[in-house]
């Protein structure tokens, strides 16, 4: 079950940036970033979670669809922490901004590492079903 937070809180930064972008509202975009805290920080449960029940399931045995479930579960906490650096304004950058919260780069790298994000949870999903059907 504590696979669903990481998945929702991953597929709502991505919601929210995108709709802070198209309607230009600075407080989505830190809620955005507020979910991607939360997200991270249920990577690690999750993970954890995910790898007691591969032991208990699978008898530890290495098949491909684990293997890969690893290396994206990584793969997501580093895009995560990254697009977190990325996506949280500096306070010089608030009255820059005046708006507009998505014009630097700063900010366009952190969406577009919100949507890999994304796209990773998705894989995990595909990946974990691989492995219990």
């Amino acid at each position: 079950m504590v696979t669903h937070i990481t998945v929702g809180l991953t597929l709502g930064t991505l919601v929210f940036a995108i709709v802070s972008l198209l309607f230009r509202r600075v407080r989505l975009k830190l809620t955005a970033w507020h979910c991607a805290v939360l997200a991270i920080v249920s990577v690690v449960p999750t993970a954890l979670l995910g790898l007691m029940d591969w032991q208990e399931k699978l008898n530890g045995e290495w098949l491909t669809p684990i293997i890969i479930k690893m290396i994206l579960a990584g793969a997501l906490f580093v895009c995560l922490l990254i697009g977190l650096l990325l996506g949280r304004e500096r306070p010089d950058e608030q009255k820059e901004a005046s708006g507009q919260p998505w014009r630097s780069p700063r900010a366009i790298a952190a969406l577009v590492l919100y949507g890999v994000c994304a796209f990773i949870v998705i894989a995990l999903g595909f990946y974990g079903g691989s492995l219990v059907y």
